[in-house]
């Protein structure tokens, strides 16, 4: 897709060496973090998708292995600074670009709370399309549910309050507030008032579910960029 890089942000890190400051700042094609909070100067990131050369991303990957503050700033995203924390997550791999010599580098880094997929009574999911978010629920808890149900979860969700906005770059990210005993009482509850019914056909279910955060990923190049 031509011009990707217009709609990509930029990821920047400040390295102190002896009083002198050095910046390394690369192209961020991804983010999801939480609203700075009150009294606090960094905010929560959770995820971050990077490119750049070699050194670039060294210094990037060492940098969040050790809890370390960026600036994050993009198309979608105010100028903020945020850390992963402690214990971060990082994978990198490499992308060909016809007409370069050497490949970029690409880093993905994850907070704790995101590489374990949840806290206890929040789920942190990187899409908030209604299917996305009851199929990963229904994977993460074991909930017995259809892809029918998913109009009627979506409302119930919205009803209690339970889904909340997270800050994403090229993305909608959204957690969800509930335990699994919640969300069966909630399911209990559909099936008793009618609201949702259970299929008479007893063959496996089947899910058609393609995160918009992955399709974006298969549709951009970093071609424009490099």
């Amino acid at each position: 897709m031509k011009n990707a890089h217009l709609r990509m942000g930029t990821l920047e890190f400040t390295k102190w060496s002896n009083d002198s400051p050095t910046r390394i700042k690369v192209h961020l094609d991804r983010y999801i973090g939480e609203e700075q909070q009150s009294g606090s100067d960094v905010a929560q990131a959770h995820l971050f998708s990077v490119f750049g050369n070699d050194q670039e991303i060294a210094a990037i990957w060492a940098a969040a292995a050790t809890g370390e503050r960026f600036v994050v700033e993009g198309p979608e995203l105010n100028s903020s600074l945020v850390s992963l924390g402690q214990e971060a997550q990082s994978f990198r791999g490499s992308v060909s670009v016809p007409g370069r010599k050497r490949p970029l580098r690409h880093l993905i880094a994850i907070s704790a709370e995101f590489a374990a997929g949840a806290s206890p009574g929040r789920t942190i999911l990187c899409d908030n399309d209604p299917a996305f978010v009851l199929y990963r629920l229904a994977r993460r808890f074991g909930l017995p549910v259809v892809p029918e149900w998913t109009t009627w979860f979506g409302s119930e969700l919205e009803k209690s309050g339970a889904v909340k906005p997270l800050v994403g770059l090229r993305c909608s990210p959204v957690t969800v507030e509930g335990t699994k005993d919640t969300l069966m009482n909630w399911i209990s509850r559909g099936l008793k008032r009618g609201l949702i019914r259970i299929p008479e056909d007893s063959g496996p279910v089947t899910w058609k579910v393609l995160s918009r955060f992955a399709n974006l990923a298969v549709a951009d190049s970093p071609r424009e960029a490099a």
